[in-house]
């Protein structure tokens, strides 16, 4: 099942080069497209082959220094 979904990255004001460690991650069976949309909010596209690996890439993009708070804003699957 391919899952697509944009995820909402809220970082801290002090934080650097948030957005770059956010784009490079190697994260396995997931893609990520990640912009700036104000100072302190990235949004990002995932997708990813299955929700295990969307729900790993997530926990791991969550847990980035400098990221305060990640919120999923919308996920679709297909089969």
């Amino acid at each position: 099942m391919l899952v697509r979904a944009y995820v909402l990255f809220e970082v801290d004001p002090a934080g650097d080069d948030v957005l770059e460690r956010l784009t490079q991650h190697s994260l396995a069976g997931c893609k990520v497209l990640a912009r700036e949309i104000y100072p302190h909010e990235i949004v990002a596209g995932l997708e990813a082959e299955r929700l295990e690996d969307f729900n790993a890439a997530v926990s791991e993009l969550a847990g980035e220094a400098g990221v305060l708070r990640a919120t999923t804003l919308r996920i679709s699957t297909s089969p």
